[in-house]
């Protein structure tokens, strides 16, 4: 198990059994996912999302790109999309902040990108499992016409 904090976060991960987790799931937007647009898009705005995000999947052994349960909600003015996607990691949620919620930006109610860690009462072989999500406005980027 590792250590991580993030945010008011605190928690007890075990990087290995995640990244085996992740290792053999397929890819959001395959076929054997959910080949939808919107989760093709959303696999596709995993590129885009903040630093400090890609760089705290990577610590924790998610890989954004599989296994998450994503939600479309609806397109804003703005052209962003409301995303709601759900990921699953080994270990155990120690500490979390009073909000539940970390905001990574917030410009207005219809441009942000949040996260949050829950403890998931789902056990695995005796492991602990902790619930992370992303809740955020992201940009169109599936080209239609492709496919």
């Amino acid at each position: 198990m590792q250590s991580v904090s993030f945010e008011g976060y605190e928690l007890e991960v075990d990087y290995d059994k995640t990244i085996n987790y992740y290792k053999n799931l397929p890819f959001i937007g395959e076929k054997e996912h959910c080949d939808c647009s919107y989760c093709k898009n959303y696999v596709l705005t995993t590129n885009t999302f903040p630093m400090i995000v890609k760089d705290l999947l990577q610590e924790i052994g998610v890989n954004p790109k599989k296994g998450a349960e994503v939600s479309h909600f609806y397109e804003e003015e703005n052209g962003k999309h409301m995303y709601v996607a759900d990921y699953r990691l080994y270990g155990k949620l120690l500490k979390s902040p009073i909000s539940k919620t970390s905001k990574i930006y917030y410009v207005s109610n219809n441009d942000y990108f949040q996260i949050g860690f829950e403890s998931v009462n789902i056990y695995e072989n005796t492991s602990e499992k902790i619930g992370f999500w992303i809740e955020a406005f992201l940009p169109w980027i599936v080209d239609l016409d492709s496919e």
